[in-house]
């Protein structure tokens, strides 16, 4: 049967909108139809698709006048979520340019596909691309900015917030409502010139994955802030204070039951006061403390470690404590506290 060029149809739709759906569902299809209202026979020449992820399937025979046809679109999620918008490019004999048929949705990504690149949960349905603030060297007086990607695995719009910041951080959300299966992030600012401390500095921040969640998860928010000591000038590098440690080991050798106590003298051979900056260590069952906070040039001062065995983690002490101060050669030195029971 010749096909006329002066044929004409209409189409009942050119737009699919799938809504959200989970990538386990596998692949969604929907069949878009036409009507030849012309007085020739029509038929489909070709269905090109805009993706590999998209497949047209159709009838080639053709369409006699008043007839309906159809073609089905394919839409595979596999590896894709998040939201999507595919096309199908169809040509048919009637001489009218190409029609573009639409699919679209958002892809709720699976358990397994979303946890590669989302391994820290928060809640049954957000995940984290990290499971803390991980804010890394920072400088005292200058500003730092985090980003920690989420991802929201549910069917539903949420909107995240997070809460319990300490004083020296802020926060954005963007977006702040966060569509099926679409991502956000969230953007930290660290205003070192506002935490008060030196050294590994750890505290939390929680996260509620909607503003209406009955619980929030809490992850640490960690960074390692240091002295600027870049604007210096070389002779007031000269005239700097210089830490120097009599024994940087305090050995209680064979530990008791009772509580015990050990002095580490420092002393400060520079030319200008040496200021402790912090002084702490992590470890169990293990505490210090320092009888002055700024040792003048030539003088000294006592740093007092203290060990209660029925504290300590194992049957050996080997603890690890930070001494910071503004000594510009090393403003960080370690003091190890070692001993063993009977």
């Amino acid at each position: 049967m010749a096909l006329g060029a002066s044929a004409k149809v209409q189409w009942l739709q050119t737009t699919c909108d799938f809504g959200a759906f989970d990538e386990s569902v596998g692949p969604v299809s929907t069949e878009f139809r036409f009507v030849n209202t012309s007085a020739e026979p029509v038929a489909i020449v070709s269905a090109r698709a805009s993706c590999g992820c998209t497949s047209p399937v159709y009838a080639k025979e053709p369409v006699a006048p008043g007839d309906t046809a159809s073609i089905k679109v394919t839409y595979d999620p596999a590896g894709r979520p998040g939201r999507f918008t595919k096309y199908v490019g169809v040509t048919l004999s009637d001489g009218e340019p190409m029609t573009k048929l639409y699919v679209k949705g958002a892809v709720v990504g699976s358990e397994q596909s979303v946890s590669q690149r989302f391994p820290a949960g928060c809640g049954d349905n957000f995940r984290l691309a990290k499971g803390a603030v991980m804010i890394g060297d920072v400088v005292k007086g200058q500003l730092y900015t985090v980003f920690l990607d989420g991802y929201n695995r549910s069917t539903d719009t949420i909107a995240p917030v997070v809460e319990g910041m300490p004083p020296y951080m802020e926060v954005n959300v963007t977006p702040e409502k966060v569509p099926p299966g679409e991502q956000m992030t969230f953007i930290f600012y660290m205003h070192s010139a506002k935490c008060p401390l030196y050294g590994i500095v750890t505290d939390t921040v929680a996260i509620r994955p909607d503003r209406n969640a009955p619980v929030a998860c809490e992850i640490p928010a960690i960074a390692m802030v240091n002295e600027d000591f870049s604007k210096l000038s070389p002779k007031q590098l000269e005239k700097a204070p210089k830490l120097w440690l009599e024994n940087p080991k305090a050995d209680f050798g064979v530990l008791g039951s009772a509580p015990v106590s050990m002095p580490v003298t420092i002393k400060n051979i520079g030319k200008s006061p040496l200021k402790i900056r912090r002084l702490y260590t992590a470890d169990a069952g293990v505490s210090v403390t320092c009888d002055s906070e700024t040792v003048k040039p030539g003088k000294t001062a006592v740093v007092t470690v203290s060990v209660d065995p029925a504290a300590l983690p194992g049957a050996l002490l080997n603890a690890r404590i930070s001494l910071i101060t503004n000594d510009p050669d090393s403003p960080q030195s370690t003091i190890r506290a070692v001993g063993s029971f009977k």
